[in-house]
């Protein structure tokens, strides 16, 4: 429930998490408060620092554009470099990935929360596999460091149906020049892929400032 209103909106960027409030409003005790928060700490949804408890991650339209931005180059240059070096093992699960993320897409979950989890999940892995296809180790430490989960959760959260097929439809264009050894258009499709997803970012968050 905490994670819900964290996507939501509910609870703003910046914005105090206080264990005794939280803990009133879920009417539970300060424990599974604490183990929630441990845990959304993980997911990078908030910051918890000494003296000062947990606050709500914030990011600005300037970082988005930022982050994306960055995450398009490595994305595209991994993409690139894996067309080449990718093995057979890899592809077939890309395709597995694809296929789940599909299947996802055209389902009716009434866990909606447990859905965006499983999504953001399989898409990390997909977009990992390429990463590690590149065979570029310090390539894969740049992108870890520059991927955000906070605002991949965030996109998954705001997507309808549209955004899904359009997110899925690339997905199977990076895959087919990855196959095909394409390394060009793997490169071009990964960044239209990465540039797609930061104006959608953007324009839910503009949308959210009104």
């Amino acid at each position: 429930r905490l994670r819900r209103s964290i996507l939501k909106g509910e609870y703003g960027p910046d914005e105090r998490l206080v264990e005794g409030q939280l803990a009133e409003w879920l009417g539970v005790s300060r424990t599974p408060i604490r183990q929630a928060l441990t845990m959304l700490e993980a997911e990078g949804l908030v910051e918890i620092a000494p003296n000062k408890g947990a606050v709500v991650c914030s990011f600005s339209i300037e970082d988005v554009w930022d982050i994306y931005d960055l995450r398009a180059v490595l994305e595209g240059h991994a993409a690139r470099r894996a067309a080449g070096r990718i093995e057979g093992e890899e592809s077939g699960r890309l395709g597995e990935l694809a296929g789940e993320m599909e299947e996802l897409a055209r389902g009716t979950s009434e866990d909606h929360e447990g859905e965006i989890r499983r999504l953001v999940a399989l898409n990390n892995e997909f977009h990992g596999i390429i990463i590690e296809a590149s065979r570029n180790r310090r390539l894969l430490r740049l992108v870890r460091r520059t991927v955000e989960v906070p605002l991949v959760f965030k996109a998954f959260f705001w997507y309808g149906q549209r955004e899904r097929d359009i997110s899925n439809h690339y997905h199977r264009q990076i895959l087919n020049a990855l196959e095909a050894g394409d390394g060009e258009r793997a490169e071009i499709v990964m960044r239209e892929h990465v540039y797609e997803g930061r104006d959608f970012v953007i324009k839910a968050m503009k949308k959210e400032l009104r």
